[in-house]
């Protein structure tokens, strides 16, 4: 459901969002992110097919859509349910109906794809072990689908929510604060044990979660704070300097997360910051950055299809002098974008829409901005 971008974006009480369709200026975010995503995944592969680096590599920054990502979705989990009329067996539904069917669909066009033509560097998805792992999103080392391994911190985060606010509120906050303490010390006494899907659970990264959670009780707290534009500008200034580093540190000794906390000083903090300050912005968000928002799960998911597809006609008809240069990967990208956004238009939206209709009870409000 598209919100109607003329209408500008004024500070808005708790009811007033509440009413909302979505907050434009987050999903305006979102959709940023998630191309984001896909310019630091496609430059990659158009340096690996056409010998082409799409702006010096610079795009390899987007990869900090996935922290913006992991901060906006502990903000509108913990938003949306604070309502008090979202039930536990609503939440669940909700959260399995938008992560896993458009998600299994891509999974089983990557299998299908790779049973018609197999070939060693995606050997992995023809392994049993994988596949299952890949459908359920058991934390492994691979997926089927490269993207995977971030909604599977999605559901771990959606589980420990829906098993303890449903309960209290309360009870909540005390389990994110022993797990962030836990975090920490695992990560300070460096106590990892080997077992991927257990070390999984002390992973840093999971504090973005957590302080996309610490966004929304504030925001509740303060619907209208006089400082918001301070921390908007803040953060965004603190990300382009965090890109800068990540760059020069990735281009210069090639590993810029050095450790698995890097990436939450690099991105996460910044990234909280930035969304803080946009839920206070005024202005009209143009229609086009809503709709990428809206449909920036499709993005995030298919775009590497899309882009690998795409880049095989440009070897089949012996384009790659015409594609290996910025006016080229910039027509691949477009198309990457065009071609998402009609999955979502023409699938994922009535899939979930039709989807919704029959499982979940009306009871619960829609939420304000869909994550995932």
């Amino acid at each position: 459901m598209l919100s109607n971008a003329n209408r500008p974006i004024k500070p808005m009480s708790i009811k007033e969002i509440s009413r909302s369709a979505k907050i434009d200026s987050l999903q305006a975010i979102r959709g940023f992110a998630a191309t984001g995503v896909m310019l630091a995944h496609g430059s990659s592969m158009l340096d690996e097919r056409l010998g082409y680096l799409f702006l010096n590599n610079l795009s390899m920054v987007g990869a900090s859509g996935v922290d913006v990502f992991f901060v906006l979705s502990g903000f509108i989990i913990l938003y949306t349910s604070s309502s008090g009329q979202t039930t536990f067996g609503n939440f669940l539904k909700r959260r399995f109906i938008r992560i896993y069917p458009i998600y299994w669909i891509v999974t089983a066009m990557l299998i299908i794809q790779y049973q018609l033509a197999p070939t060693l560097a995606q050997a992995h998805k023809g392994e049993l072990p994988v596949v299952l792992g890949s459908i359920t999103l058991f934390p492994q080392p691979k997926y089927v689908v490269g993207v995977a391994w971030t909604l599977t911190y999605e559901v771990l985060f959606y589980l420990v929510f829906a098993l303890t606010y449903f309960k209290s509120p309360r009870l909540f906050a005390y389990a994110a604060g022993i797990w962030a303490v836990l975090i920490l010390l695992v990560y300070g006494l460096d106590l990892k044990i080997g077992i991927y899907a257990l070390d999984a659970l002390s992973n840093p990264i999971i504090l973005e979660f957590l302080f996309g959670c610490i966004l929304a009780y504030v925001f509740k707290r303060f619907p209208d704070f006089r400082h918001s534009r301070w921390f908007f500008w803040s953060g965004l200034m603190l990300l382009l300097l965090m890109w800068g580093l990540y760059y020069q540190n990735k281009t210069s000794i090639g590993d810029a997360f050095f450790d698995e906390m890097a990436r939450v000083y690099y991105f996460g903090i910044p990234a909280a910051c930035l969304i803080f300050g946009a839920l206070y912005l005024s202005g009209a968000v143009p229609r086009v950055l809503v709709f990428l928002g809206d449909a920036s799960y499709s993005l995030y998911l298919i775009h590497g299809t899309i882009l690998s597809l795409l880049l095989k006609l440009v070897f089949k008809f012996n384009l790659q002098d015409s594609f290996a240069g910025f006016a080229g990967a910039l027509a691949l990208f477009a198309g990457t974008l065009l071609i998402s956004g009609l999955f979502y238009r023409l699938l994922e939206k009535r899939l979930l829409g039709r989807l919704n209709r029959l499982f979940v009870t009306n009871r619960a409000p829609k939420p304000v901005i869909e994550t995932g």
